[in-house]
């Protein structure tokens, strides 16, 4: 059976900075997304700052009233992003099958490993031993047959958690426990599911699967049927990254970029080169997991309005060029940005994994260069090569 370790850092911006600033530690902390106090919004609180009511999206002026007294930093990307790809570095010394889910959560296949590191529960503390040691943070800890079940256990057992959930223990670790905490169903889900009298994960697993595909059709019925069985294998959330030691059936639906930028920005230049980022990011993952996308989707949010466009395209791409191209021609007739942008978005969609070999001169050219910038990267760190353009938004 496999077994999945799934490591959510604890309030990981806060928590760096109170490791760095021994002045902050046991204080509440508000990290804003920009440098202004009282015109921004809350990136990431400390748990002292949790304990008051304080919640990441929150805006600064309303914590504020909630926490006077909390501190204050503005949100630094790059300091993060050095210290998730060192606690990336340390993984693949447990497994070679380590994924970055998101900037502050990882996944590590442990199946097999207990000759080399013992039991699950073993090798889940000496990881977070090894984490804290490193670097002075704390993080919670999920094992499961499946990566559905090994996130929700980080959730159960947050802050500085460790839990293995397996066919002994599930029932009587769900019991009460909300619908919604489970990765995947978000708020509209959790309504039709209120509707049916399905309001805690216990009620969900003894629920009949007729009931629940009659209401929510055969796919999605289906996944929520299966979704607390530990010894059934299920599809990820559709926004998850790829696993790549996943199942066959565990193959991504979609994969996406998002990033809330630091401060509005009107720049159109400015935007198309976070959009190159985002568009490169994305097909730097999609050639990672072995497929290609024929749907381009494209998400920017301003403060007047938010665009949502998305176009399919005979031919699959997983070329960053050519991502950024046909997001960019998704604004079609409208005159340049909606306003400020304050956040935006890619993914690619309706993915192929069997791609046929190109046969064009220029085809064979692009994808022998994609794969030596992969492989560039992949030894001495990730934007050794990157586009030009990027180069005015991510400094070397």
């Amino acid at each position: 059976m496999p077994m999945i370790l799934h490591i959510d850092m604890d309030a990981f911006f806060a928590s760096i900075e109170q490791q760095i600033n021994p002045r902050l530690k046991g204080k509440p902390l508000i990290v804003g997304s920009r440098d202004k106090k009282y015109r921004t919004v809350v990136a990431a609180a400390s748990y002292e700052a949790k304990a008051y009511g304080i919640t990441s999206g929150m805006p600064s002026h309303k914590a504020f009233k909630i926490c006077p007294h909390a501190e204050f930093v503005a949100c630094d990307s790059a300091k993060y992003t050095h210290v998730s790809r060192e606690i990336f570095r340390l993984l693949q010394e447990f497994s070679p099958f380590v994924e970055h889910v998101t900037i502050d959560e990882f996944d590590l296949d442990i199946s097999g490993l207990a000759p080399f590191f013992g039991p699950p529960l073993e090798l889940g503390k000496t990881v977070k031993k090894r984490i804290r040691e490193a670097f002075g943070l704390t993080c919670s800890i999920g094992i499961a047959p499946t990566w559905l079940l090994a996130k929700l256990g980080t959730k159960i057992r947050k802050p500085d958690g460790l839990i293995l959930i397996n066919e002994a223990n599930v029932d009587a670790l769900i019991l009460g426990l909300a619908v919604e905490k489970i990765c995947g169903i978000g708020p509209a889900l959790t309504v039709r599911l209120a509707g049916l009298g399905i309001l805690t994960c216990d009620q969900l697993k003894t629920t009949p699967e007729n009931i629940l595909t009659d209401n929510f059709g055969l796919t999605t019925g289906r996944w929520l049927y299966l979704i607390l069985r530990p010894n059934e294998e299920l599809s990820l959330p559709q926004n998850h990254p790829p696993i790549l030691f996943a199942a066959e059936s565990q193959r991504p639906k979609s994969i996406g970029h998002s990033y809330t930028l630091p401060a509005e920005i009107c720049d159109q230049k400015i935007v198309f080169s976070w959009l190159r980022m985002l568009a490169e990011m994305v097909a730097k993952r999609s050639r990672k997991t072995g497929c290609s996308g024929k749907t381009v989707s494209l998400w920017i949010h301003s403060r007047n309005e938010s665009l949502t466009r998305q176009k399919t395209y005979q031919i699959p791409t997983n070329d960053g060029w050519e991502i950024f191209m046909r997001s960019k021609g998704l604004f079609g007739q409208k005159k340049g940005i909606p306003g400020p942008v304050r956040a935006l978005g890619i993914s690619l969609e309706e993915l192929v994994f069997d791609n046929a070999p190109p046969l064009l001169f220029e085809q064979k050219r692009r994808e022998a260069l994609l794969m030596a910038q992969d492989k560039i990267n992949a030894k001495y760190d990730d934007w050794t090569i990157l586009p030009a353009v990027l180069s005015e938004i991510h400094p070397k």
